[in-house]
């Protein structure tokens, strides 16, 4: 599967966009089109591995690691029955001082596996998230947000 790139301005402050990541990371259903259920495993400093639970029952942990500094958030697939890879959510700051979501899906299929997906499912996969991202944090920014 190629790499896939999804951008977005967000009208709200760096910090509440990355308040928003970091939520993604403990609620994936507020943000994520296909997440049924997710739980939490372990946790190490800014580090958790989570199970992630998808349509079909398709189940997997991954690992996430937040670094503040870089405003990044990795997300790797532990034991995906089909993919292995990452997701990098990323927050950019232009030089008008406006907040960039950007979140890029590097998956492929594991040896052995066939990747049978609409090669068009994942890059809307990752729009839907990165829009729902965004309208959650410009949502907690004007004061709007309701869970």
């Amino acid at each position: 599967m190629p790499k896939h790139r999804v951008s977005s301005q967000v009208d709200a402050s760096l910090d509440t966009v990355w308040a928003v990541l970091l939520d993604k990371m403990e609620h994936p259903q507020r943000y994520i089109e296909d997440a049924l259920d997710a739980e939490i495993l372990g946790r190490d400093g800014d580090n958790v591995v989570r199970k992630l639970v998808l349509p079909g029952g398709v189940t997997f942990r991954e690992r996430i690691s937040a670094d503040s500094g870089e405003r990044t958030i990795t997300f790797t697939l532990l034991d995906h029955p089909v993919f292995e890879g990452t997701v990098l959510n990323r927050l950019l700051v232009g030089p008008d001082g406006r907040v960039e979501l950007a979140f890029e899906l590097d998956w492929r299929a594991r040896p052995g596996c066939v990747d049978d997906r609409d090669p068009e499912e994942p890059l809307a996969l990752i729009r839907s998230s990165v829009m729902r991202t965004k309208r959650i944090a410009e949502a907690l920014e004007n004061g709007s947000y309701t869970k």
